[in-house]
C-alpha cells in the first residue's frame, strides 16, 4: 500500500481486503476518495496524488477539498454537498479541479452513501472521472449548433426578402 495511504477501518473488512482495495481504487481511472459520515476525508486514491499533487495527510480539513475547485464552482460544491450529507441522498455534481500544474479540468463527481446495519452513513464512497473531453464536445457542439441557427435565421431572413422583391416586381 502507497505510504500517503491510511485506508479507514471500515474498509478491508468484507470480501475484499485493504490491498486489493487499494489495487483496484488505483487502476480505475477515476480519483477515489472516502469520506465518514461528517464527510471529512479519509482517503484518497493514489490517482489523487498524482493529479492533484497532495497526499492524504495535506487534503484533509473542510476547505481543502473545496480549495482545489475552480473558484466559480465552489459555492455550488458546497451546496451540493452539503445537502447529501443532510439527506443521506446520492451526490453527483460536475466541476473543475485544480490540477498540480495550476490548469483546471471538468469532472464529474459522484458518491454514495454506506450505511450501517441501522441504516445510519457510516461513510461515504466517491469517485471523480475526467469528463474535460466530453465538456469541450458539448461546448462545441453548443457553439456549433448556435452558429447554425443564426445561419438559418439570416438565410430565413434573406429568402423572405427575396420573395418580396420578386413579388414586387411581378406586381402583387
Amino acid at each position: 500500500m502507497p505510504t500517503n495511504v491510511t485506508l479507514p477501518t471500515h474498509v478491508g473488512q468484507g470480501l475484499v481486503g485493504s490491498e486489493q482495495f487499494t489495487f483496484l481504487a488505483d487502476v480505475i481511472p477515476q480519483l477515489v476518495w472516502i469520506t465518514d459520515n461528517q464527510g471529512f476525508h479519509t482517503y484518497f486514491n493514489q490517482r489523487w496524488t498524482d493529479f492533484t499533487g497532495f497526499v492524504l495527510a495535506d487534503s484533509v480539513g473542510p476547505d481543502m477539498w473545496n480549495n482545489l475547485l475552480h473558484p466559480d464552482d465552489r459555492d455550488r460544491a458546497r451546496e451540493v454537498w452539503g445537502r447529501s450529507l443532510a439527506t443521506g441522498n446520492d451526490y453527483s455534481i460536475e466541476y473543475r479541479f485544480k490540477a498540480k500544474d495550476g490548469s483546471f479540468r471538468w469532472f464529474l463527481g459522484q458518491a454514495l452513501p454506506r450505511r450501517g446495519a441501522n441504516g445510519e452513513i457510516i461513510a461515504w464512497f466517491g469517485t471523480c472521472t475526467d469528463i474535460q473531453e466530453q465538456h469541450q464536445m458539448r461546448e462545441q457542439l453548443e457553439a456549433a449548433y448556435s452558429d447554425l441557427e443564426a445561419k438559418v435565421m439570416f438565410r430565413t431572413l434573406d429568402l423572405e426578402r427575396e420573395v418580396r422583391e420578386l413579388r414586387e416586381a411581378a406586381g402583387r
